[in-house]
């Protein structure tokens, strides 16, 4: 049994027998996140281009990604866009959309359900200190907890019909960046749990994916409510903190003005991004992990991994290029 094991693993390690599966209408592929940016962009792409049945979820059902995501249904194919309404900081919206998808699978014999893409995340910039509870517990509960629970619900389905799991974290879950601590703190979990998810699940023919697309936070609206954020973190700043913090405060989140307001949805048009996602997808034996990155990051992602730990702060401050504390003083 265990040279089984060895050998299954010496293939998947060289890649033999990789080979793409074809996917058609019948094949039913549900992804979160889809109001906007790479959610949105995939769920566009997976209809359009790879013609499968999309279950695209969005926080927002009347915002404009939803609205777009609705009008794609066509009077020759009315029912391959199901556009469904989740907020994972809500159990009963998890509870909604299993009962949802187990009713799609029982109305129409002939779908399977491929994948899960667990896409849908928050982000908040600002030092550990200036986020408030509630920004930090919502950056967990969202990126970590929200896409435990829901993959929990829909694991036994997924499992009966071989669905796989592909699970978006971030470069942030491999080397964690100043003033997105929260959040980089839950990419880093989830890419551990993706990790321990994918070993549980062989056994039973299932794949995980851990899928790390890159920065793209100018096209998305991860970061749209960020001078909110900076609001409320300093409405809840003490004396002692408004006079220590305030210059460096307002140049911070000054710089991070740019990020703010709500951007038109797919936007991200980056056909090797598009390209690496189908291959997580559709590859009979896929990768672990699918890393999309410009060369800079890959750079610097090689210096963080040979350099001794002040040279990496001192990269990362490099990388960042955000204002530090130090520029004030």
């Amino acid at each position: 049994m265990r040279g089984s094991h060895l050998l299954r693993a010496l293939k998947r390690t060289l890649g033999w027998g990789r080979r793409q599966i074809q996917v058609d209408k019948h094949n039913v592929i549900l992804i979160t996140g889809c109001d906007s940016g790479l959610g949105h962009s995939l769920a566009v792409y997976c209809h359009n281009v790879l013609q499968m049945t999309v279950v695209s979820c969005c926080h927002n059902l009347q915002s404009e990604g939803a609205h777009l995501l609705r009008q794609m249904n066509s009077p020759k194919e009315p029912h391959r866009m199901h556009t469904w309404s989740l907020d994972l900081l809500q159990p009963a919206s998890i509870e909604l959309v299993h009962e949802q998808m187990l009713k799609l699978l029982e109305t129409n014999k002939d779908y399977q359900i491929m994948a899960l893409v667990n896409n849908a995340g928050v982000m908040c910039f600002g030092d550990f200190e200036w986020q408030t509870a509630e920004q930090i517990e919502m950056q967990i509960n969202c990126n970590l907890l929200g896409t435990m629970r829901l993959t929990r619900q829909l694991l036994p389905l997924l499992r009966r019909q071989r669905g796989r799991i592909i699970n978006v974290t971030s470069h942030c879950g491999l080397q964690a960046l100043p003033s997105l601590a929260p959040y980089a703190a839950s990419k880093a979990a989830l890419r551990s749990w993706t990790d321990a998810l994918r070993i549980e699940l062989q056994p039973h023919g299932m794949e995980v994916v851990n899928f790390i697309p890159g920065s793209f936070v100018m096209a998305s609206n991860i970061a749209a409510r960020q001078q909110q954020q900076a609001q409320q973190m300093r409405e809840n700043f003490t004396r002692e903190q408004h006079d220590y913090y305030d210059g460096y405060f307002e140049r911070f989140h000054g710089y991070l003005r740019i990020l703010s307001g709500f951007k038109a949805p797919n936007q991200l048009r980056d056909e090797e991004l598009l390209s690496k996602f189908k291959d997580a997808l559709t590859n009979s034996q896929p990768w672990a992990i699918y890393i999309h990155e410009p060369w800079r990051y890959r750079i610097y992602r090689y210096l963080f991994w040979i350099s001794p730990t002040p040279l990496v702060d001192w990269l990362t401050i490099r990388f960042c290029g955000m204002p530090t504390f130090e520029d004030i003083k």
